[in-house]
């Protein structure tokens, strides 16, 4: 998996609509795709986002989920915990190939 710096070097990032989470004392997902990403991937970045989220309750398996399923389309994400956002998990997605 990427390390943040790479995502951030790589592309400006554009936030998407966040995804809701409320496990892991986590309020949501707040999505970021960098800026290559293109724009008609987005629902079905989304909708593996979703159906992710809506089958884990931990952040180290909803990582593992989501990338699981990211990465036959050709992306990768990277999860963090959000320090300011009181437990939001930020969700960063790149190209991964």
């Amino acid at each position: 998996m990427a390390a943040p710096s790479q995502f951030t070097a790589a592309g400006s990032l554009r936030r998407l609509r966040p995804i809701p989470w409320c496990h892991d004392g986590c309020d949501g997902l707040v999505v970021r795709a960098r800026g290559d990403i293109p724009t008609c991937d987005e629902s079905m970045i989304r909708i593996v986002l979703r159906r992710a989220a809506s089958s884990c309750q931990q952040i180290a398996a909803l990582d593992r989920a989501i990338n699981r399923e990211l990465w036959p389309l050709g992306y990768v994400a990277h999860l963090e915990r959000g320090v300011a956002d009181g437990g939001v998990v930020l969700v960063e997605i790149a190209a991964g190939r």
